[in-house]
């Protein structure tokens, strides 16, 4: 009898095994039950598997930049076992569908990009995003790190949660060749002479704007209740604290509608690539866009083609809240790190990336968030250098629409703008829906 019992307890504690064998979760699945640290303090092995979901396109220069900066990192360390794949899904509500339902169901990777919004601010309450502030500080990096990169990713309680990979300005650019046959001697300082000269590139023959993809619409809406407000407007306006309809957002309306002839025929459907892709071939006279898409304007050097100059953001009137050096800058999406995965293993790598991710990204013509060291500035083209006193130089910068109001509300904010733009609705529409679309989501 005995003997049958034992037999009986031997075969289910077999079966018991191999059901724990089944049920195991696999070791790298992104998922917040499992880090990298427990992985090591079981093994014994020095151990990283970083799973990065990103919203930029696969062929980025940050994308690159970082995977040849990882790529270095594992032939440095042959004792760890480090693995670093991304998964790009450049369309932002695509994107943002999969990251919303893999923090729903608690399977955030170990790397994801975000903005600074109020989604993300609920996954930092929850513990779910490790605070970049702390780690910075932690390595002793924070005072390499352009103050433009820090601040812009900072949520609007102050916290710093993300990293990020970018530290761009935004220009004006233009066709020197299409200015100087125009008899448009000297770039418009203020909106005013702005519009003039739009109409006398029209009046030539020549297209003024181009324009295509989601947010340039909504950068050049900001510019005025910017120059007028500060970020005020769009701040109070996104929290359901103020209309939409206030003087600064109606005045930007009546800009939009007064900008809306000089854009290419068809814009409204236009993408983001045919937009550049229409200046850099000659066949628009403008371009407003970010420092990013220099590889697309530069020659051989790395200094703009000699066809090509560029403005900064233009002032509005003598009673501007804002300096005539204040526009945008900005640092792209933010990458957060899940709380549980910050181990020893991934400080190491993320300091290692600090040190050498300003070269590697320079060498792929985008300006990193890190501070280049003397040596490699002294390498820099002159517009490379330009632009980074440029940056510097910036006090107050514009905030981006798209990445102020909830994520929720881009997408109608984007409608609504090419609506009124377009002639659609009118300024006081556009506001009055705009109004509506915050309180519906502020409920």
């Amino acid at each position: 009898m005995k003997k049958k019992v034992l037999g009986i307890l031997l075969v289910f504690t077999m079966l018991a095994g191999l059901l724990t064998g089944c049920g195991k979760e696999p070791a790298n699945t992104g998922g917040s039950g499992t880090s990298a640290s427990g992985e090591e303090k079981a093994s014994g092995d020095r151990t990283l598997h970083i799973n990065w979901l990103s919203a930029r396109n696969a062929d980025e220069a940050v994308i690159k930049a970082i995977k040849d900066v990882a790529a270095s990192y594992k032939e440095e360390n042959p004792d760890l076992d480090f693995s670093f794949e991304t998964e790009n899904i450049s369309d932002r509500s695509s994107y943002l569908q999969k990251l919303k339902i893999l923090a729903a169901s608690d399977e955030l990777p170990e790397w994801y990009d975000s903005d600074p919004d109020t989604w993300f601010a609920d996954l930092v309450k929850a513990g779910k995003a490790y605070s970049i502030e702390d780690l910075y500080n932690e390595l002793g990096v924070s005072d390499k790190i352009f103050t433009i990169s820090k601040e812009y990713a900072r949520l609007s309680s102050g916290e710093l949660n993300l990293m990020t990979f970018q530290c761009n300005t935004e220009y004006f650019f233009y066709n020197k060749k299409m200015f100087q046959d125009a008899g448009i001697t000297s770039a418009p300082g203020t909106y005013e002479e702005f519009l003039k000269d739009c109409q006398i590139l029209k009046d030539k023959g020549y297209t003024p704007l181009s324009m295509g993809g989601d947010w340039p619409i909504l950068r050049y809406f900001a510019m005025v209740p910017f120059r007028l407000t500060g970020n005020d407007y769009i701040m109070n306006s996104t929290a359901g604290k103020a209309s939409f309809t206030e003087a600064a957002g109606i005045e930007g309306a009546e800009f939009m509608q007064n900008l809306s002839p000089y854009f290419q025929t068809g814009w409204s459907s236009a993408d983001y690539d045919t937009m550049v892709d229409l200046f850099a071939s000659g066949q628009t006279a403008m371009l407003y866009n970010g420092t990013w898409v220099l590889a697309d304007l530069s020659d051989e050097n790395g200094n703009l083609k000699e066809d090509f100059g560029y403005f900064t953001m233009p002032v509005y009137s003598d009673d501007d809240a804002t300096a005539s050096t204040d526009y945008f800058a900005n640092s792209g999406i933010g990458t957060a790190v899940r709380s549980d995965s910050m181990d020893e293993e991934m400080k190491s790598f993320i300091h290692y990336l600090i040190d050498h991710y300003a070269k590697a990204s320079l060498s792929y013509n985008n300006l990193p968030s890190v501070m280049p060291d003397d040596e490699t500035m002294s390498k820099l083209s002159d517009s490379y250098q330009q632009i980074i006193k440029d940056v510097s130089g910036v006090k107050t910068y514009a905030k981006c629409w798209d990445v102020v109001i909830n994520s929720a509300s881009v997408e109608p904010l984007e409608k609504e703008t090419t609506s009124l733009v377009l002639g659609h609705t009118t300024p006081q529409e556009w506001a009055k829906n705009m109004d509506e679309i915050v309180a519906s989501e502020n409920k």
